[in-house]
């Protein structure tokens, strides 16, 4: 699974964001597959993509809240 996601490292590499602001935008590529499997957890709790992708990203860096990071 590993080497599907090399094949998407393209563009530009990502800037840190300004943490003075309220919310930045993000963008990115992914296999159809992946968004709709994203889609799917993410409606079987009841939440968005965006929630989802906090939640794990929260979860994978041992913390409760962004207050924590």
């Amino acid at each position: 699974m590993r080497d599907s996601f090399h094949s998407l490292r393209s563009g530009r590499p990502p800037k840190k964001a300004d943490e003075s602001l309220d919310y930045v935008g993000m963008s990115f590529r992914v296999p159809p597959k992946l968004k709709n499997l994203l889609m799917e957890i993410a409606e079987g709790y009841g939440i968005t993509i965006t929630e989802l992708l906090l939640m794990m990203t929260l979860k994978e860096a041992g913390k409760e809240t962004l207050d924590e990071v």
